[in-house]
């Protein structure tokens, strides 16, 4: 029984993991309000329902694990929406009503951390908005001091966490000293690059730099003028490559260019330029051009044979910094 636990939570991810955790405290919140809490006389099948409900939900997205998708996520939200808000109004006094509506700050974070924020705003905003509304309506202005606090402090909790997501994403993408993609940004961009090639039947090529001699750079001068170098190289190329296409630092001084609707051709005209224009500093490059059918890292690795292959030859080579492919048949 434990290998059989063990496994079943080695398949979750955290959405998995935090849905089912979600749903399995609204079935106790159901089952609480529907026994222990409920008023002498009063029947409350609804909440029994909804507990069943949220046992059945919590089930389903621990059986799914890794493979339940945002999309499901977010459908299983807009459904929670949809039953949450009404029922304050069938609550039977203010404070019930009040409880209820607090359970806006787990489903806006949770919304906030899984979702994306647009859609977590979407749900989120007029869940809070409902909620005030109705318990104004039933129990009348002497509430409103109660929901100015619920509503601001949810709503400013959630975009301060909105923003701390999208803070530790943008870093988890981006070369901390260049400021430029980095090899998981630019890989994720490289898939969708690649799909939409595929689909489009349009070219995608690729140019892999290496500086030249940049150890020397670091060995004589020190690392601070090697990031120096590195940090003005990749502000250079930035500048002066086109706005479509995407600049990344794979790792000390290696770094790949992806251009978009761009032909073996093309990307040796591109590469020549960048090469005349960025003269501060030595490098070599090899370009690939995206074969249908041919994996990302395959791709990447061709480009970075063409630039190894430059390096070796550049004394006597006509182009001393450059290589490229045959374009693909």
């Amino acid at each position: 029984m434990r290998a059989i636990i063990g496994e079943l939570f080695e398949r979750q991810n955290d959405r998995s993991l935090a849905t089912a955790a979600f749903f399995v405290a609204g079935m106790l919140f159901a089952l609480a309000n529907s026994t222990v809490f409920l008023p002498p006389g009063d029947e409350r099948p609804d909440l029994v329902a909804v507990a069943i409900a949220c046992l059945a939900a919590a089930g389903g997205v621990f059986a799914a694990g890794s493979r339940f998708s945002t999309r499901a996520a977010g459908v299983l939200m807009a459904l929670v929406f949809i039953v949450v808000v009404p029922s304050v109004l069938l609550a039977p006094d203010a404070i019930r009503s009040i409880n209820t509506g607090l359970l806006f700050l787990p489903f806006f974070l949770y919304l906030v951390w899984f979702l994306p924020m647009w859609f977590a705003r979407l749900l989120g905003y007029p869940w809070i908005l409902l909620v005030d509304a109705f318990i104004l309506m039933r129990f009348g202005p002497s509430m409103l001091s109660v929901l100015v606090t619920l509503t601001v402090t949810g709503l400013v909790l959630g975009e301060l966490i909105g923003l701390f997501k999208r803070r530790l994403e943008r870093a988890s993408v981006t070369d901390p000293l260049c400021g430029v993609w980095n090899a998981t940004g630019f890989r994720a961009l490289l898939d969708r690059a690649v799909a939409a090639s595929y689909r489009g039947g349009r070219p995608l090529a690729m140019l892999y730099v290496d500086l030249d001699d940049f150890k020397q750079v670091n060995d004589r001068y020190g690392h601070f003028e090697g990031d120096r170098v590195l940090r003005q190289f990749s502000q250079h190329m930035r500048e002066n490559c086109r706005p479509q296409d995407v600049f990344a630092r794979f790792g000390g001084d290696e770094f790949a260019l992806l251009l978009i609707d761009a032909d073996a051709s093309l990307a040796r005209s591109i590469a020549e330029r960048l090469h005349r224009e960025l003269d501060a500093v030595k490098w070599s490059y090899g370009i690939a051009e995206w074969v249908p059918g041919e994996s990302p890292d395959a791709f990447i690795s061709r480009a970075d044979l063409e630039m190894l292959g430059a390096k070796r030859n550049r004394k006597g080579d006509a182009e001393p910094h450059g290589s490229s492919e045959h374009e693909p048949r």
